[in-house]
């Protein structure tokens, strides 16, 4: 390979490199930022967007309305934002530049060059690597297989998929009930939550919607007051979530009841004190390893799931 074609490849692959980091920094949203920072949740962010479209107020202000951020916390995002911008803004031009570049192999050195800088600069900016997932906790003793095909949970996304197409700010009593806990300790939102959605009665889903096996969202669940295991887990899931519990620090996990020798469904929060199980079986909120009757079949929330193997 010629000297000439080597310097054209190196300035293609240096080009394009800072082309990805320029398009990653210019598409900065406030909204994608705080959740990165782990200051909103998923959730949290889609009942704001709603909300802003009812107040026709930024989105900054309805987020602090709504008591999800703190002013400070805003206008910190703010300013990382307008640092991302800035950055994208000199790419921009940095890359104009480079395109009229004459000499091959000083053309080559220099994008090698600036190619180091700008991927040790892409490294200290806060929010541009990947995220940091729990590792993986042997529930209930088991061995655990991760994976993030989710095709064969059609239920489990169909549920998720209907509630995100339905969730707004005034849908609901229950979305109200649950913001009430939003200023409360992260242990403190556990309990409340867990309690908040037991207080639904039990009923099997064959009763409610004429089906053997049926996931409803909660918006369904709190409308028909009533559900089954797998209901009340997904409920406790979301209305967790709309807290600001990370939906990575979750899975709803399908067990075994070793006592009732029945399938059942639970939800585990990898919480800072360990996993905890809220259970729609128990009004209290139990360390997973002080629960001995289930034994683990798969677990599952939004980014993967787990097969469980004694």
């Amino acid at each position: 390979m010629s000297e000439i074609t080597q310097s054209t490849i190196k300035q293609d692959n240096s080009v394009g490199f800072i082309s990805k980091i320029h398009m990653r920094l210019s598409k900065s949203r406030l909204g994608d930022l705080l959740v990165k920072k782990g200051l909103i949740s998923d959730d949290q962010l889609i009942v704001a967007l709603k909300t802003q479209k009812i107040l026709s107020v930024p989105l900054g202000e309805t987020l602090k309305q709504l008591g999800f951020i703190s002013d400070t916390a805003l206008k910190s995002t703010l300013v990382q934002q307008a640092i991302y911008r800035g950055v994208a803004f000199c790419l921009t031009a940095f890359i104009g530049f480079s395109s009229l570049s004459f000499s091959k192999s000083a053309r080559a050195e220099t994008f090698s060059s600036q190619s180091q800088q700008v991927q040790k600069a892409a490294i200290s900016i806060p929010g541009m690597g990947s995220l940091n997932l729990k590792k993986d906790y042997r529930l209930f003793g088991s061995r655990e297989a991760r994976s993030t095909n989710l095709q064969a949970f059609t239920k489990f996304t169909g549920a998720i998929q209907r509630f995100n197409a339905s969730l707004s700010s005034n849908n609901s009593n229950w979305v109200s009930d649950i913001m009430r806990f939003r200023n409360l300790s992260e242990a403190q939102k556990i309990e409340q939550v867990n309690r908040y959605v037991n207080a639904v009665p039990y009923v099997e889903d064959a009763q409610i919607y004429g089906k053997s096996d049926y996931w409803a969202t909660p918006a369904e669940f709190f409308a028909r007051n009533a559900g089954d295991c797998e209901d009340f887990a997904l409920a406790k899931y979301r209305a967790l979530s709309m807290l600001g519990i990370s939906k990575d620090d979750m899975r709803i996990v399908i067990v075994q009841d070793k006592i009732k020798n029945i399938p059942h469904a639970v939800l585990v929060v990898y919480s800072a004190e360990g996993p905890v199980i809220l259970d729609n079986q128990s009004q209290v909120v139990s360390e997973a390893r002080h629960v001995q009757r289930y034994k683990p079949i798969y677990s599952i929330n939004e980014q993967a799931w787990w097969r469980h193997t004694s």
